[in-house]
């Protein structure tokens, strides 16, 4: 799509039939798929909003619920990071 300025600057000298319906189509096609990436950014952009209403509905409906979850995947996190950190003993069986 960036390229699509040089491709009509290049192509404005040949007024030939078949070099102006190409470029059309290609000016069709890139301000459609323009629209489409806006319309999907958008899109994306109100998914994660709503996934943010609805996480901090569910912590303000059970914030011990909410606290147990974040207690839970910190100490997952810290045993798998002390278990990475750790150097390499053997406790049975030398």
């Amino acid at each position: 799509m960036s390229d699509s300025p040089e491709l009509h600057e290049s192509t404005a000298q040949a007024q030939t039939p078949d070099v102006q319906g190409l470029r059309d189509r290609v000016n069709q096609t890139v301000s459609s798929a323009k629209s489409a990436m806006s319309e999907v950014g958008e899109g994306a952009a109100d998914a994660i909003k709503n996934a943010m209403v609805s996480a901090d509905d569910f912590v303000h409906e059970n914030p011990w619920v909410a606290i147990g979850v974040v207690a839970g995947i910190a100490g997952a996190v810290g045993f798998l990071a002390g278990l990475v950190a750790a150097p390499k003993r053997r406790y049975f069986w030398n």
